[in-house]
């Protein structure tokens, strides 16, 4: 179990460093933006669509090791006064049902993925496809869903 949780964990490390690639690429564009028009009164075409398409990759990539390093909100403060047995049948309900919550929104992702891809979805001014960065926001999300497999696992299993 814990190879597949290191696995998990360094695919979701990957995944943050190709997130920090499209944050710089976010800092980039509109760098070149802001310059070209209030120097050379030439602003970047579609240097709004090119920021929009790097923010999904930089937030869906991301997410996955946020939760590792607890970055995210949780409500813990009420459930900490519960007794233990309880506690731990929560968190292996809401473990569940975020991996089923995660896995219809995979599903959904996918299918609308696909329908961009079968209709040749463009953007505007930029001429970039759309479908590339739909399944940017899947790829984000298995990690997500294995991330609440084996959170619980773990609650079963009572670590």
């Amino acid at each position: 179990m814990e190879r597949f949780e290191r696995f998990v964990k360094n695919i979701s490390k990957t995944l943050e460093w190709v997130g920090v690639v499209g944050y710089l690429i976010m800092v980039l564009v509109n760098v070149i933006d802001v310059v070209g028009s209030k120097f050379f009164h030439f602003p970047l075409p579609g240097a709004f669509e090119v920021t929009s398409f790097a923010q999904v990759i930089a937030i869906a990539l991301t997410i996955p090791i946020g939760l590792y390093l607890g970055f995210h909100i949780s409500i813990d403060f009420i459930l900490e006064r519960f007794p233990d047995v309880p506690k731990k049948l929560i968190n292996i309900f809401v473990s569940i049902v975020f991996v089923i919550f995660f896995g219809l929104i995979l599903y959904q992702t996918l299918e609308y993925a696909y329908s961009l891809q079968i209709s040749d979805e463009i953007g505007s001014v930029s001429k970039i496809p759309l479908f590339p960065f739909a399944y940017v926001i899947a790829i984000g999300i298995v990690p997500v869903i294995l991330f609440y497999i084996i959170k619980t696992i773990t609650s079963i299993k009572g670590r």
